[in-house]
């Protein structure tokens, strides 16, 4: 995403919609601001998100809004909250809560409790931003027609928990005519809004090649038919696939991230693992790559006297989003914080996002917020022991959520 200077001017009071709304913000952020912190000392990974979960429950009953929980297994929640103005379409929004198996290095005093996992993407903020949201929703609810549901989802991080909470039925009764979700982005400042119509960031698959030779002893490699060897030709061989395969304007990532084999100096293994992930920007070329990879890594495997097999996982498609429902977000950004703070997202980014599973499905916009502190010329990236969501930057994202299911709302409109 491209950098910004932040205007000087607060995000959280910045902008031209009405303020009316908003009246409790600064109390309910101080709320939120209380929450986030406690989510982020209790981060839990994909599906195991009971705390989380509880938490969201427990603020839900406190607010007075209907909910239902056990989504995805188990701790995913659905909430509604119906307008007062009569019937219309229903408007979704998403917030994910999974942390990372990450050693967290922020120092902060709120931080992580549990060692070996912290909130190194930043669910922490989604998710109190979302709770914020529900707040300020709940008190409007006499100034909309139709119904906003609020989608509190599990496992992003490689546990496709959207495509869970789809199967489980969270898009439907009412059935969701138009979806958003958001992304803090350490490259934006405070108090900005980015995104772009069509395709905004890749598929993702997580890919597992396992090798088998033969072992033996490393004085006798004659003996063996050596997995490491065949491991090490495929590495090189797989990069091809990119710099050979592709069109240059095409964008694709064929990154082998993980070479396990063996366990001691002296002994030549019977198998060898390789680990990484694809990446690509359309369906086409998705297959693509996975057809490249299965013929050079039996081709390699059969020239080495080894045998391969290539498991994938963690499927995510291409996140799309619907150029109506992007150009919306942008007048929507516009509206709320003015013009300059609206970034237009240049080109898509290969990182991934499950929120694809839901733009399969319906209408909708991935955006992203700016974390990065006014006083800072840069921040940690997401997936850093070092990164924290940027308690100033929940306002923005309740005012964005929150203004976007409302103004989508009023259109009344049924096919965005």
């Amino acid at each position: 995403m491209t950098q910004t200077s932040s205007p000087a001017s607060s995000p959280a009071h910045a902008g031209t919609e009405s303020s009316g709304i908003f009246a409790e913000l600064p109390e309910i952020l101080s709320h939120v601001t209380a929450l986030r912190h406690d989510l982020h000392q209790h981060p839990e990974l994909a599906y195991q998100e009971r705390y989380t979960s509880a938490a969201v429950c427990r603020e839900l009953t406190r607010l007075g809004i209907a909910h239902k929980a056990g989504y995805a297994g188990e701790t995913g929640v659905v909430a509604i909250i119906p307008g007062q103005l009569g019937p219309g379409p229903c408007v979704g929004l998403r917030a994910d809560m999974d942390a990372l198996p990450i050693v967290e290095a922020t120092g902060l005093s709120y931080a992580s409790r549990h060692a070996g996992c912290m909130h190194a993407c930043g669910h922490d903020g989604h998710t109190s931003i979302l709770l914020g949201t529900s707040a300020v929703l709940h008190a409007a609810r006499a100034q909309f027609a139709g119904s906003v549901k609020l989608l509190f989802q599990p496992a992003e991080e490689g546990g496709c928990g959207a495509d869970k909470m789809v199967q489980d039925g969270a898009l439907e009764n009412p059935r969701v005519e138009a979806i958003f979700g958001l992304h803090g982005w350490p490259g934006l400042k405070v108090g900005t809004v980015a995104t772009r119509p069509g395709p905004l960031l890749a598929s993702v698959d997580g890919v597992t090649i396992r090798i088998t030779g033969k072992g033996s002893h490393a004085a006798a490699p004659q003996d063996s038919i050596d997995p490491v060897l065949c491991g090490a030709a495929l590495v090189q061989a797989l990069q091809q696939i990119v710099a050979r395969e592709t069109e240059p304007g095409d964008a694709a990532v064929v990154t082998i991230s993980q070479f396990h084999a063996g366990a001691g100096f002296n002994v030549i293994p019977e198998t060898a693992e390789l680990n990484g992930t694809i990446r690509a920007l359309t369906p086409e070329r998705r297959q693509q790559l996975i057809d490249s990879i299965a013929r050079i890594t039996q081709g390699i495997a059969a020239a080495h006297r080894c045998t391969a097999q290539i498991e994938y996982f963690g499927t995510t498609p291409p996140t799309h989003n619907t150029h109506k429902l992007a150009d919306f977000v942008k007048r929507v950004a516009q509206k709320t914080f003015g013009v300059e703070r609206y970034i237009p997202a240049g080109k898509p980014a290969m990182w991934g996002e499950d929120f694809a599973f839901y733009l399969q499905k319906v209408p909708g916009c991935f955006f992203m917020i700016g974390v990065q502190p006014d006083d800072r010329d840069t921040y940690p990236m997401l997936h850093n022991p070092a990164f924290d969501f940027t308690d100033a930057a929940l306002p923005v994202g309740i005012r964005m959520f929150t203004n976007l299911a409302i103004e989508f709302l009023a259109t009344h409109t049924s096919n965005p």
